[in-house]
């Protein structure tokens, strides 16, 4: 039977930003803060950890940060605030040492213990001090700076899982980094489909003004309004907790509110784009021509990643699968698909392919791929990316490419796209270039029209 504690609920509105009130009391497994900073979550956390263990005597609590010494200032004293709040006296040397080596010993026995991620074997050895005590809680703090990512949570959590008969709870807070190409998103992201969990995001402005000045002051609030008219990129990200150009993002122009739009339908051309991946995804994009190429949607996206997405395929499951991607644009829509696919002569996925559309697909239409196609009187100095990126920038900014909202994987990797040293697309893992790839390959045949089409001002 999972455990619970009564809160004080007008006492606690006092010392919890409202924001953080409508799941203060979830018992949930996983229970996931982010958003901006100074967006009261650490206090949230503090409270509502420091309740628990008081609640439950045999209850302890391991906090986790990536360094050991970042505690101090952060974690340790916001859980002695905590315990202060809820009328516990705690006494230095008595029930926390004078030193840098921190812990916290309530007066009625059970421990607070502080580690650092960096070392994952001495977190997951951390024993209650008393044998009948059992950790009960975790507190994983500012997890964007955790280098063992996703694995070394999974690792801390099955050992400290195992063996708790009744209930045990993991509280993860972060500042949301600037580009999308973090590793949290995607944790956020799964968290969100499991039943066990909650992931809020909360910023400052989410409380009434009242908190907001009782909490932060007038002074920060201050500060906060005149970087938000100053350096809005720094506030969108910092205070905010938004993804924002602040180190430099490969697609500059691409916009959701200007470059994400439903699907129109009504093509009188079809392309499909597919890169093939090995130990990568391999994804297929279409794109649909509007009438004499006044503008382009970018409208149906498949999508599979062996280890990452659910299930394993085989280079058969993908010839089937991008068929029947193809099959049902065909159904849909009644025109011939033009299969572009990355050196489809040369990959055992393309030879697959043209050997089952010569027999049985007289309405998929296979090309080869102008890989290294340039722009007609191009500088020789450019590289065969920086093309493709600087067409893709100027058909975004002119609004002439749209996006439509199902794909989530094609949008997120144009937002999260980054520089490599040679100031080609990065290539490296930081981002979905797999996504980027397929949406490439959809219009590099016809990248000298589409260009054409942008200067001239043709919409």
């Amino acid at each position: 039977m999972m455990h619970h504690w009564k809160i004080d609920m007008p006492r606690i509105s006092d010392i919890v930003a409202k924001p953080h009130l409508q799941y203060f009391n979830s018992t949930l497994r996983h229970q996931l803060d982010h958003g901006g900073r100074a967006g009261y979550k650490s206090s949230k956390n503090a409270i509502k950890l420091a309740m628990g263990m008081l609640a439950d005597p045999k209850a302890e609590l391991v906090v986790i940060r990536e360094d050991y010494s970042d505690h101090f200032d952060t974690t340790f004293a916001d859980l002695k605030w905590a315990f202060e709040m809820l009328g516990v006296k705690l006494t230095a040397g008595v029930h926390y040492p004078r030193g840098k080596d921190i812990y916290i010993k309530l007066p009625q026995g059970n421990f607070v213990h502080f580690k650092q991620m960096k070392e994952i074997d001495k977190v997951k050895g951390v024993r209650p001090h008393n044998p009948n005590n059992r950790i009960k809680f975790i507190w994983y703090f500012e997890i964007t700076q955790f280098k063992h990512k996703k694995r070394g949570i999974t690792e801390v959590n099955a050992s400290y899982m195992r063996g708790n008969p009744d209930y045990f709870m993991c509280f993860y807070e972060w500042n949301d980094a600037s580009k999308l190409s973090d590793w949290t998103y995607d944790f956020a992201e799964e968290m969100r489909n499991r039943e066990d969990a909650y992931v809020k995001k909360t910023n400052y402005n989410d409380a009434p003004i009242e908190q907001q000045e009782a909490f932060l002051g007038k002074i920060l609030l201050k500060e906060i309004s005149i970087i938000a008219k100053t350096s809005p990129e720094q506030y969108k990200n910092t205070y905010l907790g938004m993804p924002a150009n602040l180190e430099g993002t490969y697609f500059k122009m691409f916009n959701q509110v200007n470059n994400v739009k439903p699907a129109t339908n009504k093509y009188s051309r079809i392309v499909v784009g597919v890169d093939v991946g090995g130990n990568d995804a391999t994804t297929a994009i279409a794109r649909g021509v509007i009438r004499d190429y006044e503008h382009m949607e970018f409208f149906k996206q498949y999508y599979h990643k062996n280890g990452v997405s659910v299930g394993i395929k085989t280079i058969n499951d993908y010839r089937d699968d991008i068929l029947n991607f193809c099959h049902g644009l065909f159904l849909e829509h009644r025109k011939i698909i033009n299969l572009y696919i990355d050196s489809a002569n040369n990959t055992t996925l393309g030879m697959l392919l043209k050997q089952e559309i010569d027999m049985h697909y007289n309405f998929i239409d296979i090309k080869p791929l102008p890989k290294m196609k340039r722009r007609k009187a191009t500088k020789k100095e450019k590289s065969v990316i920086q093309e493709r990126g600087e067409v893709t920038d100027l058909a975004f900014g002119a609004r002439y490419f749209s996006v439509a909202p199902e794909l989530k994987q094609l949008i997120k990797a144009l937002e999260s796209a980054e520089y490599n040293k040679k100031g080609d697309l990065a290539d490296d893992g930081r981002s979905d270039i797999d996504s980027i790839d397929a949406f490439w390959y959809s219009w590099l045949d016809d990248m000298d029209i589409i260009n054409d089409t942008i200067v001239r001002g043709v919409r």
